[in-house]
């Protein structure tokens, strides 16, 4: 009896061993090496690795575990960093010789930080494997010093500004550099409209042109400088394009009865494209036609010195006919006081004021249609 239990007892041990001998065979992980830290800037660090055996075998069972699928780094800010927590760089899915060497460029760190990083690789038997890990810390940068001078060369839409860049660039070496301005943020960044005036630099004075302003209203601007660490700014500067000069300064007349005017000179013309309307022509109604492409908005009864360039370049100037009916009172458009703002054939904006309306012609041998006007034309 006691031969028979040893006998059992042999056989089940045998059997077990058996069962554990063809159970499936753990997946078998790569063998990779510790990361090299080749170089470490402000914001990124380039590093190599090296597999080592790309496809091991299970010692046990003499299995392979298939061929490596993907391979990279992982990286943290926290020590052993893994690919369910960490941040991956994959830089591959096949290898071609062992040991194989690989590298990569970490980008968008945050400067002066700690950083933890290794290798991985994963392969077909499901293996993931990673080396030992390196540390390093990011740089910390310098950015240059840049100042936004004074305002000068100003027009209707445009101005220039200087800017200055201090003996100090800083560390890192400026990509770009300008002006960002904007008339409703008042700490414009280069998302608002921005000058670009240079790529690179070494220092000393520059002037960036801003373009498309409009007169009256008040502007942010400051001087700003890309580099690999960043943006940098200057302070703000605030200024408001006022009124520009006149081409034609303020100036009274009478428009006389079916006859051309040329508002950049506020006279009557008889050449042919000079002219800017045709005040009441014979034989149709009383008004202003607008010629060679002269455009005119009403803009109401309104004092002729307040109104300003800002609120003429915003009127919706067309080609139309403006109706100075004598005789219909409800049609007529241009009652005494009324300001018409107005753009030339050459381009200049102007605005006109209604001092007296005339009276009505009835036939060709009476006397009167005519108006008196004040006008202002600016310069371009």
């Amino acid at each position: 009896m006691q031969r028979l239990y040893s006998f059992l007892a042999i056989l089940t041990l045998f059997l077990v061993s058996a069962c554990n001998l063809f159970s499936p065979v753990d997946p078998l992980p790569p063998v990779v090496s510790a990361v090299s830290v080749i170089q470490v800037v402000t914001s990124g660090a380039t590093v190599s690795g090296t597999v080592q055996d790309p496809d091991g075998k299970n010692s046990r069972q003499d299995k392979k575990s298939g061929q490596i699928t993907e391979y990279g780094f992982v990286y943290a800010t926290q020590d052993k960093p893994v690919l369910e927590g960490g941040t991956s760089l994959k830089v591959g899915n096949a290898i071609t010789s062992t040991p194989f060497q690989f590298q990569g460029q970490i980008t968008g760190l945050n400067v002066a930080t700690n950083y933890f990083v290794r290798t991985y690789a994963k392969n077909e038997g499901g293996g993931v494997s990673y080396g030992e890990v390196a540390s390093f810390k990011t740089g910390t940068y310098t950015p240059p010093l840049i100042q936004i001078g004074t305002i000068t060369d100003v027009t209707k839409s445009s101005a220039n500004v200087g800017i200055s860049f201090f003996d100090r660039l800083g560390t890192e070496t400026i990509s770009s550099f300008g002006v960002c301005y904007s008339a409703s943020n008042n700490l414009p960044t280069t998302l608002d409209s921005k000058i670009e005036v240079g790529t690179k630099t070494t220092g000393g004075s520059y002037t960036a042109t801003m373009t498309g302003l409009s007169v009256g209203l008040t502007y942010y601007a400051r001087a700003y400088a890309i580099y690999s660490g960043g943006i940098t700014y200057s302070g703000v500067l605030t200024f408001t394009l006022g009124e520009p000069t006149a081409f034609l300064p303020k100036k009274s007349f009478t428009m006389n009865y079916s006859n051309p005017y040329d508002l950049d000179l506020g006279e009557l013309v008889s050449q042919v494209g000079a002219e800017d309307l045709t005040w009441y022509p014979y034989n149709d109604k009383a008004g202003i036609y607008p010629k060679n492409g002269a455009k005119f908005a009403v803009l109401g009864q309104l004092n002729f010195d307040n109104v300003k360039y800002s609120d003429v370049t915003k009127a919706v100037l067309t080609t139309d006919f403006i109706n100075g009916s004598y005789t219909d009172a409800n049609a007529n458009k241009l009652p005494n006081g009324t300001v018409i703002a107005y753009i030339t054939n050459q381009g200049r904006y102007g605005k006109m004021y209604i001092d007296a309306h005339g009276q009505d012609r009835v036939n060709a041998t009476s006397t009167g249609g005519d108006m008196q006007v004040t006008i202002l034309t600016y310069n371009k």
